[in-house]
């Protein structure tokens, strides 16, 4: 998802990363491990697999605003089939992002891929099984313990999701923390920890549809806005982000060997203000990992590509402090990164994090790595001026 950026800058940015190394060798594996994980993502896809969904999310981002993915034709299995092979083979998508509204409640599609990328990532809610045949990582998507969850989501998905993903060394569980699910954050965790699944984290992310219905004062429905009202939402203000920083941190203390996540990205995702640089204009993230633009595709159920913003385009990116937009940002490398042999750990830190919670690599059909960037020349690829 990293994009490319001017060659003066991407040079001296180099250079600096060049003499750390230099200075002191005990980063090299660090910046190699590092170099391990973005290859994996030097030519990402979203593929919408799915416009069905078994669950009703406060807030959903896939089924209320004006860029609601409605229903359509779906294309015949055989024909997805032949998309995803072209995509791998054609367009050589290394990391594919199979999303949507449910993606398994359309098996056959996860079927039709599977012979086809290294690494894929598939966002589920955990309530249907998605077979061991597929070899991709499986991220939950949990938003509390049993009350919360039946409560923010209408049903108890998570004990479904511990129940068909215990032990599975496919499944991640991401936990969309909120103002209204911090205390539920420890029962997670240690539910998690003993289903043997590893843990991270998002962070609830209002769309503008959403906050207009409550500025308006919109009445509530049985779908998407069932709960909320003026002055009382999921989103966080600012006391609430410094909650859920510490709720997060404490977290990581007690439970380091579920928990994947970092310090510095804690901090960073809770920080008062935007996560992003906004244009002004337009209203746009301009360093935002996740933007359709370049050689990110985000292609439709119907197998055309869709002229979005991101993968969440009805989300105001002012207000977003979602985790793929995140994480996908610290693919770049900045030159505060290698300001320092400090500020350059951190970089390797945050991949190292980022590889556990994106990359499933079973331990057969594993790539050997000869098309990655072998060079500093290559490392453009990801290296930002700003």
């Amino acid at each position: 998802m990293a994009q490319r950026m001017d060659a003066m800058p991407a040079r001296q940015t180099l250079r600096q990363l060049q003499s750390l190394l230099a200075a002191d060798p005990s980063l090299t594996p660090k910046f190699e491990a590092a170099k391990e994980v973005v290859r994996a993502f030097r030519r990402p896809a979203f593929y919408e697999v799915s416009q069905r969904c078994n669950l009703f999310c406060e807030g959903c981002y896939y089924f209320e605003g004006p860029t609601a993915f409605q229903p359509r034709n779906a294309p015949e299995v055989e024909t997805w089939r032949a998309f995803f092979e072209k995509e791998a083979k054609e367009r050589k998508v290394s990391m594919a992002y199979f999303i949507g509204a449910e993606p398994s409640l359309e098996p056959e599609r996860l079927y039709a891929a599977k012979d086809f990328f290294t690494y894929g990532n598939i966002g589920t809610n955990g309530v249907v099984k998605i077979d061991k045949e597929i070899p991709f990582r499986i991220s939950i998507s949990v938003w509390g313990d049993p009350a919360t969850d039946v409560k923010l989501r209408g049903a108890d998905a998570f004990k479904k999701a511990l129940a068909n993903y215990g032990e599975d060394p496919r499944a991640l569980v991401v936990y969309t923390l909120s103002a209204w699910n911090l205390e539920a954050a420890r029962e997670v965790a240690v539910k998690c920890r003993d289903h043997g699944l590893p843990l991270t984290f998002n962070m609830y992310t209002p769309t503008a549809p959403y906050l207009d219905k409550v500025d308006e004062g919109a009445k509530n429905d049985k779908a998407y806005f069932r709960l909320s009202k003026k002055g009382s939402t999921p989103c966080f203000d600012a006391e609430s982000l410094v909650a859920c920083r510490n709720t997060v941190r404490d977290l990581m203390d007690a439970f380091p060997e579920t928990i994947v996540y970092t310090d510095h990205y804690n901090a960073w995702a809770t920080q008062a203000g935007s996560m992003f640089h906004v244009d002004e204009d337009t209203g746009i993230a301009s360093n935002c990992g996740s933007r359709i633009i370049g050689t990110l595709k985000y292609m439709g159920a119907d197998l055309n590509a869709r002229d979005l913003k991101c993968c969440t385009p009805d989300v105001d990116c002012r207000d977003c402090r979602m985790y793929s937009a995140g994480w996908s940002t610290r693919l770049q490398l900045l030159p505060a990164d290698v300001a320092s042999a400090k500020s350059f750990q951190t970089w390797c830190d945050d991949i190292s994090a980022l590889g556990k919670i994106f990359v499933y690599r079973p331990e057969t059909g594993a790539p050997s790595g000869q098309e990655g960037m072998a060079s500093f020349d290559r490392l453009a690829s990801f290296v930002s001026p700003s």
